[in-house]
């Protein structure tokens, strides 16, 4: 008779470990609170699914900062490589974009998502949909709520935690688990938001003439490390790609200092040296807002940007010391943006508290995957890929727990 195994969640961990586990002969349920499954994956992979990356395994490493040595063997175990190919078995071939990133050829998470739906369906992967996990009864069992508020428990062999972070609670990941771990002793980092934009405080000029506008070309430089690439000014702040990119450093900066100051490139092409002589040679009578599209050649927006920085005395700035203001735009950046908000979750469990096939060390028979762990990377495939690996490396350790 085959084990029966329960999975929590069904996001992309959920369903890669279904997958897994009814192939290897277990009999498998997934319960997700939600009316259907891959609700965040879908929204996710709307503009583009970025699936992975196509750089060499050790650089791809380093982006999981100090989680790397912990993910290692899972992302080894089921690689980049192995994620195109198990789409290239679903029918959806990927193709290397020009960052190097890694999208399915139809481009959308729907497709993707169908196919691997009717291959769990196939396969004889078991839904429940609409039931709220809410812990364990005293002998063990999982305890759910359905949406009439019936109460159903079921035991199984084992079960897979896979209900994601605290991002996008409407989607299906609220962060509620955390209460029912904590509650029997499981060590967990206090949630918070990673891939995120930050909060600054803007002019109301400023905010009425650039809220919902790109800033871009542009360099962002932090604690050593510059990204370049794009931005959005936002009504309450900044986000976008090059934001993200160093979101978790800007994150834990403000925490231990109350405020993070960025500096910005607004015109990466062109140095310095060659700002500040345009600037020498400028006409008295050319205003200020004109020298700095005409002159310095910029964007309405990072024009504003100079004048909202410099304040009132911008106009008086000698030509390096407004070139300088160009080349490196501080910028106070006063919080994150709402857990809500974010693209992903830092912290979760920690990893100590379970062992090299994901289970609990404290509870037998419990395994966890994806971004339930304290880990975090950047966007460009790292997080999907690390989920997805977390969860084959959790479903063969399931399949050996059972046996």
């Amino acid at each position: 008779m085959s084990r029966e195994v329960a999975i929590i969640g069904a996001g992309p961990g959920g369903l890669m470990a279904a997958e897994k586990l009814v192939a290897a002969g277990a009999k498998v349920t997934v319960y997700e609170r939600k009316p259907s499954p891959g609700r965040k994956f879908l929204l996710a992979g709307r503009g583009g699914l970025n699936l992975t990356h196509s750089e060499d395994l050790e650089r791809f490493m380093t982006r999981y900062g100090a989680g790397a040595d912990f993910l290692r063997m899972a992302i080894e175990e089921f690689p980049p490589a192995a994620l195109r190919a198990w789409c290239e078995e679903l029918g959806q071939p990927t193709f290397v974009g020009s960052s190097g990133r890694v999208f399915p050829q139809s481009f959308k998470a729907s497709p993707l998502l169908r196919s691997w739906l009717a291959r769990l369906d196939s396969l004889g992967v078991v839904f429940s949909f609409q039931r709220q996990w809410e812990g364990w009864d005293g002998e063990g069992r999982l305890i759910f709520a359905g949406a009439e508020g019936q109460v159903e428990s079921v035991k199984p062999d084992a079960t897979i935690l896979a209900l994601g972070g605290a991002s996008w609670p409407h989607l299906g990941a609220d962060g509620s688990w955390v209460d029912i771990l904590q509650e029997k002793k499981i060590p967990v980092t206090p949630l918070a938001p990673a891939n995120c934009g930050f909060v600054v405080s803007w002019s109301e000029v400023f905010r009425k003439q650039c809220a919902g506008q790109p800033l871009k070309p542009v360099t962002i430089s932090f604690s050593g490390t510059e990204v370049p690439g794009e931005m959005v000014i936002t009504e309450k702040g900044v986000e976008g790609g090059v934001i993200y990119a160093l979101s978790a450093m800007i994150r834990d900066n403000i925490t231990k200092n109350g405020s993070a100051i960025i500096k910005l490139d607004l015109r990466p092409g062109v140095s310095l040296a060659e700002l500040t002589t345009r600037f020498s040679q400028r006409k008295m009578t050319l205003s200020l807002s004109n020298a700095l599209k005409g002159v310095a050649g910029l964007s309405a927006v990072s024009a504003a940007l100079v004048r909202e920085v410099g304040g009132a005395e911008v106009k008086n700035l000698a030509p390096a010391e407004l070139a300088s203001l160009i080349k490196g735009c501080p910028l106070r950046l006063d919080a994150p943006f709402d857990i809500d908000r974010a693209i992903s979750t830092a912290g979760g469990i920690a990893l100590d508290a379970v062992d090299d096939k994901f289970m609990l060390k404290s509870m037998p028979g419990v395994f966890v995957v994806g971004e339930m762990l304290d880990w975090e990377a950047p966007t460009g495939g790292y997080l999907l890929q690390a989920v997805l690996s977390s969860a084959v490396r959790a479903a063969k350790g399931v399949a050996a727990y059972i046996s």
